[in-house]
């Protein structure tokens, strides 16, 4: 069973509602939704499409913290918790998104009892997954973490091409060392390492599984397990709260 996403979760009639109380807007790829530091002012629920979101650190390095996809929503912790952005998000490719204000977003939850009851599911969810995150770095190699990370973003491009929801974006070695909380010399070495041995392919930004058991023996997992995208497992670490 998948985790639950929230807009996903909610029936004809929640959606009609929030739409009644957010705007509607298309984001270009690679523009902005919103900036580290800024005040929080909006919710966003995406319909469509990937966001990355990216944090600063002091020498200036730009960190990938999470990606997030269809369904999820950004922005909401941080409103309630520290008032401004703890991370900034910029679309991965064209996305489409509900904006709604703060106050607005929490008086939809207020009055529908249903919605609030799959915001609660989703937050538990993000929860569990960066509990179980937390556990991965404590238990498993950076090798495996990886291999976790790429039979995921596998099984997501497998959706897309099925037409389920849109194909998440192809990631630098530098990007994948900072969803795995690990090196980039530890990316380097395993996908140089899994491509000798027939494991992987690899194109620019983009690495094929070739023998998806082996890869599966590496990560531990002994059979596919049920998927969480983005505020979940592998996809996305404990991220900032947006």
């Amino acid at each position: 069973m998948d985790p639950p996403d929230f807009w996903g979760q909610l029936g004809a009639a929640e959606h009609e509602a929030l739409i009644a109380v957010a705007r509607r807007r298309i984001f270009p790829a690679d523009s902005v939704l919103c900036t580290e530091g800024e005040p929080t002012t909006h919710v966003f629920v995406l319909l469509s499409g990937w966001v990355k979101c990216v944090t600063v650190t002091l020498d200036g390095r730009g960190i990938l913290e999470a990606l997030r996809g269809e369904g999820d929503v950004i922005g909401e912790i941080a409103g309630q918790v520290t008032g401004y952005r703890t991370a900034t998000v910029q679309a991965a490719g064209a996305v489409d998104a509900l904006m709604a204000g703060t106050r607005q977003f929490g008086d939809f939850l207020d009055a529908h009892q249903a919605a609030a009851r799959a915001y609660r599911r989703y937050i538990a969810e993000r929860h569990r997954a960066a509990n179980e995150l937390q556990r991965a770095h404590a238990l498993q190699s950076g090798a495996q973490r990886l291999a976790c990370l790429l039979l995921d973003l596998d099984e997501l491009r497998a959706r897309a091409e099925g037409g389920a929801a849109s194909a998440p974006p192809s990631l630098s070695q530098e990007e994948l060392a900072s969803l795995i909380g690990g090196s980039r010399s530890t990316v380097t070495r395993a996908l140089h390492d899994w491509r000798s041995r027939g494991i992987i392919g690899t194109s620019p930004r983009q690495n094929e599984i070739l023998d998806r058991a082996r890869l599966h023996r590496i990560a531990g997992r002994a059979k596919p397990t049920p998927l969480s995208l983005c505020g979940n497992p592998v996809i996305a670490p404990d991220a900032p709260h947006e």
